[in-house]
C-alpha cells in the first residue's frame, strides 16, 4: 500500500481521494499511449503527482530507448546463426527484448514516482505475446493492468496466481460492460474499475466496429456512462468508472464527475508534456491542430483509428496496394498490411502500414526525417491544447493546488 495523499501531498486539494487494491491517487488516470508515447517519464512523473501514471506495454524493442538493447540481441544471435538468423529467432528475440524493456519501464516509473499515486500498464488484446507481456508486468510488480482492443477474457486466469493487482477492461458501452461482468463471474472475478471510452472522442484505436460507428449515440458517454451505472446498480456492484471523454480541464473533469464517473482518463493533454515520449515534431502537430487536421480511418489492425492528417505515414501510403509481406516482429494478432486485406466485410479500406514502426517513428530521439513516417496518433482534444505544459503544471491545475 502506497501511503495517504492526504498526509504527504504537498498541498490540499480539492479532489477526493480513491483507493483500489491498497492505493491510493487522485481519480486522474494519465491514458496508456504507445509506442513509447506513455514511457516511465510520464508515467512516473504522474504517480508522482498523487495520480495514476500508466505505461504503454507494446514496440519497445524497436524505439530509439531500447534500440541498442534490441541490437546487442540480434549480435548475439549472428554468432550463432552466421549464415543468417531465421525469422522465427528474430521474432523471439523482438518478444523478448520487449519483456525485458517491460521491467525496465516499470522499475524507472518506480524509482521517479517515489511511492506516491499508482503505476498501471495498458496491455493490447490485440498484441501477441499478451499473456506474457500480462504476466511480465504482475512479476514487476505493476498496480494493475488495464486491457482492451478486445475483450480480456482470460485476464482474471492468466493473473490467478497475482491477486494484489488490480484489473481494469477498457470497453465503450454498457453492453460490453454486461458482457465483461458475465464472463469474469466465471474466475469469480468482477473488474476493479472499468474505463469507458467515447469513441467519438478518444484517440488512437477505438472501440467501434467501423468508420461509422465511432458517432454511435450508445458510445457517446453522455448515454454510455447513465446505461453502465443503471447495470452496475442492479447487480448490487460498486466498480469505479473512469471515463475516457478527450478532458483537458477542470470543467471537463467536473461534467464527468456529475455524470458519475468515479475518475477520469486523460491522454491527448499528456501526450503534449515536457514528459511524453512522443517527438517533437508529434507535440507541436498536436498544439496548433484544427478540426480539419484530425484524421478518422480504419487501422491496418482492422480497428478505427483517430490521428493527425499531417502524420508523415499517410503520404507513405498512398497507391500501396494489398498484398501479403513477410513481417519479422508480427506484433498484431490481425493486420491487414501483413496479411494482405485489401477490404474488410463492411467494405471498409484498411491502411496499408506497418503501425508498429510508424508509432516508433513519431517518438523521441528518432532522427528528423523520422515524421515523413511517422503515424501521431491523437484524440479530438488537441483543438483545444495550445501549449506544451509539464505534467506537473497540469495536475496543479486540474486538481486545484
Amino acid at each position: 500500500m502506497n501511503e495517504s495523499i492526504c498526509i504527504h501531498a504537498e498541498s490540499e486539494t480539492n479532489l477526493p481521494e480513491l483507493i483500489i487494491k491498497g492505493n491510493a491517487s487522485l481519480p486522474i488516470v494519465q491514458g496508456g499511449m504507445g509506442v513509447g508515447i506513455s514511457n516511465w517519464r510520464l508515467a512516473g512523473a504522474v504517480a508522482g503527482e498523487w495520480a495514476i501514471g500508466t505505461l504503454s506495454a507494446i514496440g519497445h524493442s524497436i524505439t530509439p530507448a531500447y534500440k541498442l538493447l534490441h541490437k546487442g540481441a540480434l549480435i548475439e544471435a549472428k554468432k550463432q546463426y552466421p549464415n543468417g538468423v531465421p525469422k522465427e529467432v528474430r521474432q523471439g528475440i523482438f518478444y523478448d527484448t520487449n519483456l525485458v524493456c517491460i521491467r525496465e519501464e516499470i522499475r524507472k516509473a518506480r524509482e521517479i514516482s517515489e511511492g506516491r499515486g499508482s503505476l498501471w500498464i495498458n496491455i493490447m488484446m490485440a498484441t501477441n505475446d499478451y499473456e506474457r507481456q500480462v504476466i511480465t508486468a504482475c512479476e514487476s510488480g505493476i498496480d494493475a493492468i488495464v486491457s482492451g482492443a478486445g475483450f480480456p477474457f482470460a485476464l482474471p486466469e492468466i493473473t490467478k496466481n497475482y491477486p494484489n493487482i488490480a484489473l481494469i477492461p477498457i470497453l465503450a458501452n454498457a453492453r460490453g460492460v454486461k458482457v465483461i461482468v458475465k464472463k469474469w463471474a466465471k474466475y469469480g472475478k468482477i473488474p476493479d474499475a472499468i474505463v469507458l471510452e467515447d469513441p467519438s472522442r478518444a484517440g488512437g484505436h477505438l472501440w467501434a466496429s467501423g468508420v461509422t460507428k465511432i458517432h454511435d449515440k450508445e458510445t457517446l458517454l453522455e448515454i454510455s456512462l447513465p446505461e453502465t451505472l443503471e447495470f452496475l446498480q442492479s447487480e448490487g456492484l460498486n466498480i469505479p468508472i473512469i471515463v475516457a471523454w478527450g478532458i483537458v480541464d477542470r470543467a471537463d473533469m467536473d461534467r464527468m464527475f456529475a455524470l458519475g464517473a468515479s475518475w477520469v482518463q486523460i491522454g491527448t493533454r499528456f501526450l503534449a508534456t515536457n514528459e511524453s515520449g512522443a517527438s517533437q515534431d508529434f507535440k507541436e502537430s498536436v498544439i496548433r491542430a484544427k478540426e480539419s487536421d484530425i484524421r478518422e480511418y480504419i487501422s491496418n489492425a482492422m480497428l478505427p483509428a483517430r490521428a493527425l492528417n499531417d502524420s508523415g505515414i499517410f503520404s507513405v501510403i498512398e497507391g500501396r496496394t494489398a498484398h501479403t509481406r513477410e513481417c519479422v516482429e508480427n506484433c498484431l494478432t490481425h493486420c491487414a498490411f501483413r496479411d494482405g486485406v485489401s477490404a474488410l466485410p463492411n467494405g471498409e479500406t484498411p491502411a496499408q502500414m506497418c503501425i508498429l514502426h510508424a508509432l516508433a517513428h513519431a517518438t523521441e530521439g528518432n532522427k528528423s526525417e523520422a515524421k515523413n513516417r511517422a503515424l501521431y496518433f491523437t484524440g479530438t482534444s488537441a483543438t483545444r491544447i495550445r501549449t506544451i505544459e509539464s505534467v506537473k503544471d497540469i495536475i496543479d491545475g486540474l486538481v486545484g493546488r
